[in-house]
């Protein structure tokens, strides 16, 4: 009988071994590439740039975007500047980098510790990226391992990291840099050799600026600090009718985020989090005919800001979505949005800049 017993105990713990070995066979290892980048119209340019995947000497490192101008066409946490340096299955634990802007002609450095544990977290179980098979007539779901460490570099010194999937981008840091005098910045410019061309140097990038940059800068009104409230989250859901049949959410949030929410996969659960303002939503649903629609809305960042600042704190608010389920493709209307407090409605319309809507065969 002790046999019996010691053999089903073998047996079983070599099973649970085999599922754990299959378990670990399927997990695929994470990857990421670096990215660089500024708020709209506040351009930067790295000197040295370097995320770690460890603390000690002679660590692997990958570099960050350097000799380019960085300055992106839309808000925060957009980028136009990535490279292919990064690593696979190792998490970046320290961030060391020096950079001018261009807007302050200052240069500033800084070596900060990442929260691994965060990033890590993102990235090592993948994102979801779903779409519709045309052969098999049904949506399939795959998994993707690929992401990206941006680095925001903004006026004042202050650095934001984000890490960015296909499904999420998560705001995973902020961090002060100091001003450094100490730069040898003809190293990267030649022009850059005394300081006469140097400031001639970062005087012909500023000579691109729009003019409300440039005012700010002859009077020294530079926003230091905007920024920061762009960061703030709210107690924030999205409300959407079950008739209106909606697919899924894309929201762009004007503190860097992205997020998915693939309502059809979930069974129509929305999570509750903590959210920022949006700066633009695309919404997959169905019109009266049950035709699927897809519609992209647009807000104005500082209009939808003051709107959301209306708020009381820590209060719970529904992003409340309304459609038209009669509106036409190309229509520029349909969307009706506002905030739905405990006590109170927020009209969002006077933030929207642009709505469209078109047909979208089929989803994802």
């Amino acid at each position: 009988m002790k046999n019996k017993i010691r053999v089903l105990l073998l047996l079983t713990l070599l099973n649970l071994t085999l599922a754990s070995c299959q378990k670990n066979m399927e997990q695929k290892e994470y990857s990421w590439t670096t990215a660089a980048c500024t708020p709209k119209n506040y351009p930067a340019e790295i000197f040295s740039g370097h995320l770690l995947t460890n603390l000690k000497p002679n660590s692997y490192y990958a570099y960050l975007p350097f000799n380019t101008v960085i300055n992106p066409k839309e808000g925060l946490g957009s980028n136009n500047n990535s490279t292919t340096d990064g690593a696979t299955g190792i998490v970046p634990k320290k961030l060391d980098i020096t950079w001018i802007s261009y807007t302050e002609n200052k240069s500033y450095s800084g070596v900060f510790n990442l929260d691994a544990n965060k990033i890590e977290a993102l990235m090592i179980n993948g994102d979801r990226e779903p779409f519709y098979d045309n052969k098999l007539k049904k949506i399939v779901i795959n998994k993707y391992y690929g992401y990206g460490i941006n680095v925001g570099l903004l006026p004042g010194g202050v650095v934001l990291v984000w890490v960015g999937g296909s499904e999420n981008t998560t705001l995973v840091g902020r961090y002060q840099a100091h001003e450094d005098k100490n730069v040898d910045w003809k190293v990267a410019h030649s022009s850059m050799e005394e300081k006469k061309g140097a400031d001639e140097y970062v005087a012909d990038i500023v000579s691109r600026l729009p003019q409300e940059i440039k005012n700010q800068i002859v009077h020294g009104r530079i926003p230091f600090g905007y920024w920061d409230t762009l960061l703030k989250q709210y107690n924030l859901t999205p409300v959407v009718k079950p008739e209106d049949k909606v697919e899924s959410i894309y929201f762009n949030y004007i503190n860097g985020e992205f997020e998915s929410i693939f309502l059809s996969l979930d069974d129509n659960v929305m999570s509750i989090k903590k959210r920022a303002a949006p700066r633009k939503m695309n919404i997959v649903w169905h019109d009266i005919n049950d035709r699927r629609m897809e519609s992209d809305v647009y807000f104005d960042e500082k209009k939808i800001k003051a709107l959301f600042e209306q708020t009381k704190p820590n209060e719970g608010i529904g992003f409340v979505i309304n459609i038209d389920r009669n509106t036409k493709p190309r229509e520029t209307t349909g969307m009706a949005i506002k905030l739905k407090t405990k006590d109170r409605e927020i009209d969002l319309q006077e933030a929207i800049v642009s709505q469209e809507t078109f047909t979208k065969p089929v989803p994802y």
